[in-house]
């Protein structure tokens, strides 16, 4: 069986796998990368049985074009925001931290990543209350990530760490899942944004070969969505 999962799953993924594969024979192989890329990827032919996304849209346009069997959500996320040790003092807040007005926002590229997408969607409620604020913040964002032509992220760092550290950003908009680890390197800080002005990051799998149904049934079982957990995601509910 071969999985394509979305980037952010890495770890609760391969932990995941570690439990389920034992001796299987054959063995489950994964692929990492950015969801838009990945689906791109099954549409030109590449064998894929289970298609692990970080959204809604890119499944459900495997199964319009009956590419997949089935569509069902597994697990949820939220953004969150990481920055310097030194601006997280200096703006303790998250919006006092956006509305900064010379700091570069750096996200991951929207369509190719469903980050970026929930990022634009970010921006467009919080548009609705501050337009102003919206539109500046959009203007110093690049996206700098998870793009067809994005540059290699260096082995063994995370996005924002990099971006961050090689001066690309100072701040990035990402999964509220790696924050825990994000704290944990030097120099770097998280900022939370309360549930109230996020966005629900929702997964969804894409069934593309019956032989990976019996996976896609132990991924909602209560073991692996404690896993899940465990990794800093949240439930659907």
């Amino acid at each position: 069986m071969h999985i394509m999962a979305a980037g952010s799953l890495r770890g609760a993924l391969t932990a995941i796998l570690t439990r389920y594969s034992g001796n299987k024979i054959p063995p489950v192989t994964c692929d990492f990368g950015p969801a838009g890329l990945l689906r791109q990827k099954i549409e030109s032919g590449v064998k894929c049985d289970l298609f692990l996304s970080a959204d809604r849209t890119h499944p459900e346009a495997l199964l319009r074009n009956k590419t997949a069997f089935s569509v069902e959500p597994f697990i949820a996320n939220y953004l969150g925001i990481t920055t310097t040790i030194e601006l997280a003092e200096q703006y303790p807040d998250w919006q006092q931290l956006l509305r900064a007005p010379d700091l570069i926002i750096g996200t991951s590229t929207p369509v190719d990543d469903p980050c970026g997408d929930y990022v634009v969607q970010f921006y467009s409620e919080l548009s609705k209350a501050d337009p102003e604020l919206a539109e500046n913040i959009r203007n110093r964002t690049r996206h700098l990530v998870g793009g067809k032509n994005s540059p290699v992220i260096p082995a063994g760092q995370m996005a924002s760490q990099w971006l961050i550290h090689s001066h690309q950003a100072d701040i990035f908009i990402g999964y509220r899942h790696y924050q825990k680890k994000m704290s944990e390197l030097p120099g770097l800080a998280t900022i939370a944004i309360p549930e109230a002005h996020n966005v629900k990051a929702i997964y969804c799998m894409a069934l593309m070969s019956p032989i990976a149904q019996t996976f896609v049934d132990y991924l909602l079982q209560t073991e692996s969505q404690q896993i899940f957990m465990e990794n800093g995601f949240v439930s659907l509910s």
